[in-house]
Formats: C-alpha cells, sequence, structure tokens
C-alpha cells in the first residue's frame, strides 16, 4: 500500500489517500513513509526532521482564566498601554467579555502576536501563555 499527504497551498496536510499503485508525483502530494507521524492538519516541510509537524494543541480558557495566565506586571503594562493604543486597548475589551478565549483563534494569536510586537510580550512569553 501507498500512503499520500495532500497538501494545501500553505503545506498543510489536507487528506492522507491510500493507494495499492503508485501515484504519478505532484507537487501537492507526498508520499508518506512507513511509520512516519503524519495527519490531517500537519505541516509538511521537506526539509525538516520529521517532515510532518503536528499542530499546537488547542487550549481554551474563560476570560478570567485567561487573565490569570499573565502576570500581574504584565496585566498593568497592558491596562497602561490601552491607554493609548487602541489595538491594545481592544483586545483586552474582547478578552474580557469572551466566554471563552481559544489558543488557536485568530483573534486570540493576532491579538496576542500584536503584543510581541509592540514589546508588551516576548515571544517566548506569549508561546508559554497560549501553551
Amino acid at each position: 500500500m501507498n500512503v499520500y499527504a495532500v497538501l494545501d497551498p500553505s503545506n498543510i496536510v489536507a487528506n492522507v489517500i491510500v493507494r495499492e499503485v503508485q501515484l504519478a508525483p505532484r507537487p501537492n502530494l507526498v508520499q508518506i513513509q512507513d511509520g512516519e507521524p503524519h495527519g490531517i492538519g500537519w505541516t509538511f516541510d521537506a526539509n525538516s526532521v520529521p517532515r510532518f509537524i503536528a499542530p499546537p494543541e488547542r487550549r481554551s480558557w474563560s476570560a478570567y482564566q485567561f487573565l490569570l495566565r499573565f502576570t500581574a506586571e504584565e496585566r498593568a503594562a497592558f491596562r497602561t498601554a490601552a491607554l493609548t493604543d487602541a489595538n491594545v486597548a481592544d483586545f483586552q475589551q474582547l478578552a474580557q467579555a469572551a466566554q471563552e478565549v481559544v489558543s488557536d483563534d485568530p483573534m486570540t494569536v493576532a491579538g496576542m502576536n500584536y503584543l510581541v510586537s509592540v514589546g508588551l510580550l516576548t515571544a517566548s512569553r506569549r508561546d508559554e501563555i497560549l501553551s
């Protein structure tokens, strides 16, 4: 049996197919080796080992639980920054109003990345909060 990953334009595995015969090479088709970990939603990178990288685990918190993942100093810095930065104020307000904050939600990711871009968080601290 031959197992293939069908990739979307971003090199994310969109489907896995099994065929008795070997398929002709195509840019969006990668043959999976025996025992090679893979799955739908995984990222394919021909230059990495392993070649398939699992997506980060999805986490969710209540607004209160999410805000408590930040230190008191970080929360104080956000409140101060929110006085002059509408994007920080918006993210802070949305996070406080949310019934649930989800780690891989585009709004959460964008907000956290913005906090990094303006120096309120480091990338490693963002990753720690979201994990």
